[in-house]
């Protein structure tokens, strides 16, 4: 539990902030890249690292821990993203209210979507059929993590959202519409590419590498904490293709964990083998999830074509 707030944050209110530059901060945060952050923003990255430099020296902390590898959120960085939701919520709000203000009431749908949706089949596929079957309704996915997902679906500024694993909250309802399972990449002369499925005790000593933990907590300790119970050394990144491999070192490569649904994609790309993990393990859930409260007639018809899609008992493709 966080113990901020610190006297930079204390005295954050009373400062002449620029909203622009809170939003831009809950970007990076919400993504822990400033690459990733400054292509959805679409601004150039090294302006984006100078427009969040500007912010920390305004409040007086660090709100980022920057390393080649890896972006993590400082203490302090996670007391101003959590009272800085609530701000960046209404103003994306309030953006959508003028955008279908100027669209003349214009028929869309908002959909948050993950970074790798366009690799899960039954995501792309209910998306298509949707676009087929109402033409005239316009689509606007939105990419995030599952966490700033859930939340912008809280506050109504988006639709409906594709997210993994559980869902709380009494605000959500929630339809699951496929599954997936861990899979692992090993370099091709590592000794576990003769396995087919590796058992948890073969990783013992070894470094896995995983998306970072604050790009999704819970979903994180639920697939990862018998890893690091068996042994394994985790190493976390935005993105765990990115791990370096030591060529001056004895020591085996990383083993990569990635989701199913964009395995054969990332041991492509990696030059990689896929393999799976032996033993029970509780599948990865895909779902489609709204907000109680909200609805709009697009997320309607949105809503009731998945639920057909399951009555047909099959999946979306």
């Amino acid at each position: 539990m966080l113990t901020v707030p610190t006297a930079g944050i204390r005295e954050a209110a009373q400062m002449d902030l620029d909203i622009r530059s809170v939003l831009q901060f809950a970007a990076v945060a919400e993504e822990l890249s400033f690459t990733r952050a400054a292509s959805r923003l679409r601004i150039a990255q090294p302006w984006l690292s100078t427009r969040i430099r500007q912010l920390e020296r305004q409040l007086g902390v660090p709100l980022f821990v920057r390393s080649t590898r890896r972006v993590e959120l400082t203490e302090e960085g996670h007391a101003l993203f959590e009272k800085a939701q609530p701000v960046v919520g209404a103003v994306r709000a309030l953006a959508d209210t003028a955008r279908a203000l100027r669209q003349g009431g214009t028929d869309r749908l908002r959909i948050g979507t993950l970074p790798y949706g366009s690799q899960i089949r039954p995501r792309a596929a209910l998306v298509e059929r949707f676009a087929a079957r109402w033409p005239q309704t316009g689509v606007e996915l939105d990419v995030g993590w599952t966490p700033a997902l859930l939340e912008r679906v809280r506050r109504g500024s988006l639709d409906l959202a594709f997210v993994v694993g559980e869902v709380e909250g009494t605000d959500f309802e929630a339809l699951a519409i496929d599954e997936t399972r861990l899979q692992l990449l090993v370099e091709r002369d590592d000794e576990l590419a003769g396995q087919r499925s590796v058992p948890l005790a073969a990783l013992r000593g070894r470094r896995v590498a995983v998306f970072a933990r604050g790009l999704n907590p819970v979903l994180f300790d639920r697939l990862f904490a018998p890893f690091e119970a068996a042994g394994a050394k985790l190493v976390q990144r935005p993105d765990p293709l990115e791990v370096p491999k030591d060529s001056r070192s004895r020591t085996p490569g990383a083993v990569v964990a990635v989701f199913g649904w964009n395995a054969q994609y990332a041991a492509r790309k990696s030059g990689r083998l896929q393999r799976g993990v032996a033993g029970p393990r509780a599948p990865i859930a895909l779902q489609v999830v709204r907000n109680r409260g909200v609805r709009t007639r697009a997320a309607e018809n949105f809503w009731l074509l998945a639920q057909e899609s399951l009555r047909e008992g099959k999946k979306p493709g």
